[in-house]
Parts: structure tokens; C-alpha cells; sequence
């Protein structure tokens, strides 16, 4: 067991389910959620950073059944961006991007992303989305997947609302994708991480179930419940808790 006290502990398996909720209801996996928490409460990042990557690929699969089950999936458009993305996001997890102007960076461009998404007024509708062209894509998702290895993500909080902004997808659609997206990113980090990704600690054991039950709950909410601008307004504030966590930890 990680050296940790029961307030913490508890803090800790209560925030699971909560961040897999939040995340999973627009189509995230919440690997900067987990990792905020774990710094929050002192979890080695031995144990963080593997643990947050196993809680994306249960949470983002979930999320990616829900979606693509309720039609908001486009299949070209997730091949185009993962082809590049996953060789990207492996050899990214072979070295941690750091440094406290990193953080800064990028905890600022997400807060403004959020920003700019909660004050959108219009979604895009199906026949009104406008696909990438073939040579961009790939391109966009190489630097994603770079990115979400170097971090330890699975890339959905820089791909949601991109795919949003360029007007590529509904904002829902932008969910079943990401999902996707995150769980082979998420997957490619892990087999870059090799035996340091396997961890047998009884609360890394516990994790995956707590995950689940609350992307079951949170995705529910996010396709059959939450309406275009719910959708969005749910995005930014994921955006702004991720970029909360970067802005305090740096990282």
C-alpha cells in the first residue's frame, strides 16, 4: 500500500469515481484529474502516472461505448487523427516533458480554451461540419499523441475542444472521438512505460472498479441528458481543472 494516510486514502478513492464522472460525461478519461489528486495528497508519481493512465483506458472505454452507441462517432475522422497519434504518444512516454513554463503554457492556452468554449453559442450541426482535409489531420494528431506521452495523458483535453473550434465535428461527436482517441493513446503510453506500468497495490486494485462506476454514471448524464450547450459548459470546466492542476504543480 502507498505510504498514505486513512484522510487520505479516503480522499483519494472518493475522488476517483467524482473525476470519472466529470471527465466521462464529455467523452475524457480524466488523467489530469487523477494526477492533480494524487499531488494533491502526495501519491508517489511512480504510482500516479500509470495508475492515471489505467483509470483513462476504463473510463474512455466506457465513454467511447456510450457515444458511439448514441451516433456521436465519426470513424475517418478518428482514424485520421489516431494513425499518427499512437507511434507519437509511445515514444512520448519514453520521457517525461517538465519544467514549470511548460506548466504555465499550457494550464493558461487550456483555461482560455475553456473560456472560449463556455461563452460559444453555436454547435455545429451534422451537415454543417466541415472535415479536415486529409493531409492536416494526421499531422494534428502526431503532435497530440506526442504531447499526450509526454505528459502522461491520453490527449482528449487538447482534442475536444479543437475538434470544436476548427468546427470538424458537434461538440458530441468531439466526445465519442476523444474517448476513443484517449484509450489507444492511453495504451501506447502504457506499453512505452513497460514494467513500470504494471502496479499491484491494493489501492491500484480497488481504482478500476471506482473508475467504471462513475464513467457508467457520468457518460449516462453526457449523451442522454446534457443538451449542445450543457455539453460545452461541462468541457470548459474540465478544461479549467486541468488547467488548475498544471498552473499549481507545473506539470
Amino acid at each position: 500500500m502507498p505510504d498514505l494516510g486513512t484522510a487520505q486514502l479516503i480522499v483519494l478513492l472518493a475522488a476517483i469515481p467524482a473525476v470519472a464522472f466529470l471527465y466521462s460525461s464529455v467523452g475524457h478519461g480524466g488523467a489530469t484529474g487523477y494526477l492533480a489528486v494524487a499531488a494533491l495528497i502526495g501519491l508517489a508519481p511512480s504510482i500516479a502516472r500509470p495508475g492515471a493512465l489505467w483509470l483513462n483506458c476504463i473510463v474512455a472505454s466506457v465513454a467511447f461505448w456510450r457515444f458511439q452507441s448514441a451516433g456521436h462517432f465519426n470513424g475517418r475522422l478518428f482514424l485520421m487523427l489516431a494513425i499518427a497519434s499512437v507511434p507519437m504518444a509511445w515514444l512520448g512516454s519514453k520521457a517525461q516533458l517538465g519544467g514549470r513554463a511548460y506548466g504555465l503554457v499550457l494550464g493558461l492556452a487550456l483555461g482560455a480554451a475553456g473560456v472560449l468554449l463556455a461563452m460559444r453559442s453555436t454547435d455545429p450541426a451534422v451537415n454543417e461540419a466541415k472535415p479536415p482535409q486529409p493531409a492536416v489531420a494526421p499531422g494534428i494528431g502526431a503532435v497530440l499523441g506526442l504531447l499526450a506521452g509526454l505528459t502522461g495523458i491520453g490527449g482528449g483535453v487538447f482534442l475536444t475542444p479543437l475538434l470544436i473550434f476548427l468546427r470538424w465535428t458537434p461538440a458530441k461527436t468531439a466526445g465519442g472521438i476523444s474517448a476513443l482517441f484517449i484509450l489507444v493513446n492511453s495504451l501506447a503510453g502504457l506499453l512505452g512505460l513497460g514494467k513500470a506500468a504494471l502496479n499491484w497495490e491494493p489501492v491500484a486494485l480497488i481504482a478500476p472498479g471506482l473508475g467504471a462506476a462513475g464513467a457508467l454514471a457520468g457518460t449516462w448524464v453526457g449523451v442522454k441528458r446534457w443538451a449542445p450547450p450543457a455539453f460545452r459548459r461541462a468541457l470548459a470546466l474540465v478544461l479549467w481543472i486541468a488547467a488548475g492542476k498544471l498552473l499549481l504543480t507545473g506539470k
